[in-house]
């Protein structure tokens, strides 16, 4: 098995409703999110997913998180804008991305996503092996 991963950050505000301590207030952080692929197979070049190609996946969620409050898009409307469903919000929208993009990235899958609103604390998303 091959992992391939990518880092990437974007500054975004939020807060935690409900939560007894500080981050119930609004306060913002640079996100920094690594997103890992997976593949059994590497392609003619010996790349399992091209870096760049990774990159180009990525950057709409982060043109899209980037300078925002958290808080008011439309995936937290239901959900709180916690590290952890950062993470699911790349994961989902990466699989979607990758699904629509037809046969090109047959052979890798996403692996896992982590997020990080500041050191030392991380947040990981991954899909049990059923899914």
């Amino acid at each position: 098995m091959f992992l391939i991963s990518v880092r990437a950050t974007f500054a975004a505000s939020h807060q935690i409703p409900g939560y007894k301590g500080l981050c119930a207030r609004l306060h913002g952080h640079n996100w920094n999110v690594e997103v890992t692929w997976a593949t059994e197979r590497l392609d003619d070049l010996g790349m399992g997913i091209d870096f760049h190609a990774a990159e180009s996946l990525m950057s709409p969620i982060l043109k899209e998180l980037d300078h925002t409050h958290l808080n008011e898009h439309p995936f937290f409307k239901d959900r709180p804008a916690t590290s952890e469903n950062v993470a699911y919000l790349f994961f989902t929208r990466l699989k979607d991305s990758m699904k629509s993009e037809g046969t090109a990235f047959d052979n890798v899958r996403v692996d896992q996503v982590v997020v990080s609103e500041m050191e030392p604390y991380r947040s990981v998303y991954r899909e049990s092996p059923a899914s």
